[in-house]
């Protein structure tokens, strides 16, 4: 008969004791966190979702990835999955000068959450911007004709009736940092030459509104003449880089409403404009409009689609002669701007009323 060794015991004890500090380590350590969310990550929407720029949101957390759904067809495809309460849509889109686009729906999902403000050029030289509540970054690709662009929809976004401080900037621009990287990554994965920026600067302030009479943005050189009922302007810093900007002027009686609304609209923006929704269908044409409602387009670089420009009253506003014809010069004002800082050409613009 065989003897059991009197240090057996003892060799199945150490052994049970190093599984089960190696499964704890697993579990708790930091450096095994990190190695779970990576794979995490890996079968997570096409494995595009970059680890330094959402690891700071999720806290390394594979449960907080969810909502992943894809779509693919002939008209581009897309990603929509959710990262710590972020809604991300990526999608890989062709020029509208070669397809129809009709029921795409990664157009539906561009600036799909009205905005606490005008669009924020992000810099860094990224061609994207932020409203406080969407974050989009748009790649155009160099050896293909179309784009791939990245939104993000934030929820908790800061409450412009208190102060944006500090750490509302970081937390704007770490969304933006991982819009960026995610575009990247689905630029790389889809076959898409494209030039990627750096890292983007601290984000200003968002444009409180202001006095019509001293536009610096967005408005600059938008003229009121005897429109003495605008009181206020509220735009953002001009820029060649944003594919998506705007201008708002407002009127103050009982509570502060917006009265014009101008748009600029670059890539695949105007894309989703030019939709067969019926709405909107008409935006293929090059410029137009009637009853103080307008658009212009240009054709800018590295777009296919022409860029559109347009202006739209809201329900505060009567039309009438002069209100119409007000409208109709400040979008030409407005387009021949933000076109010729876009570096775009053949402006077409709406013709003067007879």
């Amino acid at each position: 008969m065989k003897a059991i060794r009197p240090w057996t015991p003892y060799m199945v004890l150490v052994l049970i004791l190093a599984i089960g500090g190696g499964y704890g380590w697993y579990r708790m350590s930091d450096t095994a966190k990190g190695w779970r969310y990576e794979e995490s990550l890996k079968s997570f929407c096409e494995g595009l979702i970059p680890y330094e720029e959402s690891a700071g949101y999720t806290g390394s957390d594979g449960s907080r990835l969810s909502a992943d759904y894809r779509a693919a067809g002939s008209e581009g495809d897309f990603d929509s999955c959710t990262v710590a309460g972020f809604d991300l849509t990526i999608a890989r889109v062709p020029d509208s000068t070669l397809k129809s686009f009709d029921g795409n729906d990664a157009f539906d999902r561009l600036d799909e959450v009205p905005g606490d403000s005008p669009p924020i050029p992000l810099g860094g030289g990224w061609r994207g911007y932020t409203d406080l509540v969407n974050t989009a970054v748009v790649l155009s690709c160099d050896n293909k004709a179309g784009a791939v662009f990245v939104t993000a929809d934030d929820d908790d976004v800061a409450d412009l009736d208190d102060t944006y401080d500090a750490s509302d900037s970081e937390r704007a621009r770490g969304i933006a940092e991982l819009v960026a990287a995610t575009a990247v990554n689905a630029a790389e994965e889809w076959d898409c030459d494209a030039k990627a920026g750096g890292r983007i600067p601290r984000l200003p302030a968002p444009a409180e509104r202001t006095s019509p009479y001293a536009p610096k943005g967005t408005c600059a050189g938008i003229r009121l003449h005897d429109q003495e009922y605008v009181h206020w302007i509220q735009d953002a810093p001009a820029s060649g880089t944003a594919p998506l900007e705007r201008c708002v002027l407002g009127e103050t009686k009982a509570e502060a409403v917006h009265l014009f609304e101008f748009e600029a609209a670059f890539g695949p923006f105007a894309q989703r404009l030019r939709s067969d929704d019926p709405d909107v269908g008409t935006y293929r044409r090059g410029a137009g409009g009637a009853k103080g409602s307008y658009w212009a387009s240009a054709r800018c670089p590295g777009d296919g689609p022409r860029a559109l420009f347009r202006v739209d009253p809201t329900q505060y506003v009567h039309i009438d002669g002069s209100v119409d014809e007000f409208a109709r010069d400040a979008l030409a004002t407005f387009a021949e701007r933000r076109a010729e800082q876009h570096g775009c050409t053949d402006l077409t613009l709406p013709p003067a009323s007879p």
